[in-house]
């Protein structure tokens, strides 16, 4: 099999650029769910003209509630991955083609391990991604000093069911996972998420517990909270 695209943007040879991406970041996804490829992870792949153009069309397809900053997004009912066509010169405000080259492979993280879990909580699928895509490389000490700890912790029922709709970016969801891999191994990590009843289990007060650890382990003293 192979992925099967629908392009509705204006230049064809863009998905060829989407393609070497997908092919090229796919074995590092694959290495950390220690899987093998037997040709299942593959999408159906819809790319727009404008990131408007993405956004009108992804709530024609059933996306009702959509973040004011989402720029692509999998689907995971019809297993698609949906992009958008970045501009050639693009404005300072807007997304480059190289600044894009992350989303899909964020984008594709969320493909693969729907197919290999299925339909997983937002904190789990979000935190995974942004655990391998690479946003958070300033490490942890400098997310607890210029952002965790300077706003309010959310609560788990926030993060596990209203996604997008709050003012935050998403380094509580990459905290937790980061916490639960190097508490329990990244094998018992992925036994663990394999599991509802375990998820279930591992989330209650999760964000809490992630961010009491990390300022006990860097010795940060919180700073008060707006």
């Amino acid at each position: 099999m192979m992925n099967k695209y629908n392009c509705m943007n204006r230049n064809r040879n863009y998905q060829m650029e989407i393609e070497e991406i997908l092919k090229a970041r796919k074995p590092e996804i694959l290495d950390f769910f220690n899987v093998v490829d037997n040709g299942q992870f593959n999408f159906n792949i819809y790319v727009y003209d404008t990131i408007n153009d993405l956004v009108k069309e992804m709530k024609k397809r059933g996306f009702a509630e959509m973040p004011a900053y989402m720029c692509a997004c999998y689907k995971d009912e019809d297993n698609s991955l949906n992009f958008f066509e970045p501009s050639d010169n693009p404005k300072e405000n807007e997304w480059s083609k190289e600044q894009y080259k992350k989303v899909i492979f964020h984008e594709e993280i969320h493909g693969i391990q729907s197919i290999i879990y299925g339909q997983q909580p937002e904190w789990l699928t979000e935190g995974i991604a942004k655990y391998l895509d690479g946003t958070y490389s300033r490490g942890i000490k400098y997310l607890l000093d210029e952002y965790v700890n300077k706003t309010a912790i959310p609560s788990m029922y926030e993060l596990e069911n209203e996604f997008g709709m709050h003012d935050y970016d998403s380094y509580d969801y990459y905290l937790m996972v980061e916490y639960l891999i190097e508490t329990l191994g990244k094998d018992n990590f992925l036994l663990a998420i394999n599991s509802r009843k375990t998820i279930k289990k591992l989330s209650k007060d999760l964000v809490t517990k992630a961010v009491d650890y990390y300022n006990k382990k860097f010795d940060v003293t919180e700073l008060k909270k707006k």
